[in-house]
């Protein structure tokens, strides 16, 4: 079975829960902090960034939301989410990445940043 290496506030990692969602692929979850630097995720990734998908019985680590997101839309037939001309497929891929910016920017980087002053505030 699959397993999701992911930060819940990472967009990239909301990413994919969501393509899985919709395309009912199961999965188990694995909550990873990147900054803390586990060895055992080290290993999978060494980059350190989430998220990361591992099915050992496949032999298979994928690294990195777009590569995560194509092996699913390349392998299961349930719920086409990029569809139409090469011209429109490049078009919604643009407007993932810009989305994903933008999420990134405006949301998560705010939040850990209040959660970082809190944290040091109170210590």
């Amino acid at each position: 079975m699959w397993r999701l290496y992911q930060f819940p506030l990472c967009p990239f990692s909301r990413k994919v829960r969501l393509q899985l969602a919709e395309k009912g692929v199961a999965y188990d979850l694995v909550r990873e902090l990147p900054w803390e630097g586990q060895d055992a995720f080290l290993d999978l990734n060494p980059a350190g960034t989430t998220p990361v998908m591992v099915d050992d019985d496949k032999g298979a680590v994928l690294i990195d939301s777009q590569a995560i997101c194509e092996y699913f839309e390349e392998t299961t037939e349930k719920m086409p989410l990029i569809s139409g001309s090469p011209t429109g497929r490049a078009e919604i891929r643009r407007l993932t990445a810009w989305i994903d910016q933008i999420f990134y920017r405006d949301v998560v980087a705010p939040l850990l940043e209040e959660r970082m002053k809190k944290r040091l505030v109170h210590r």
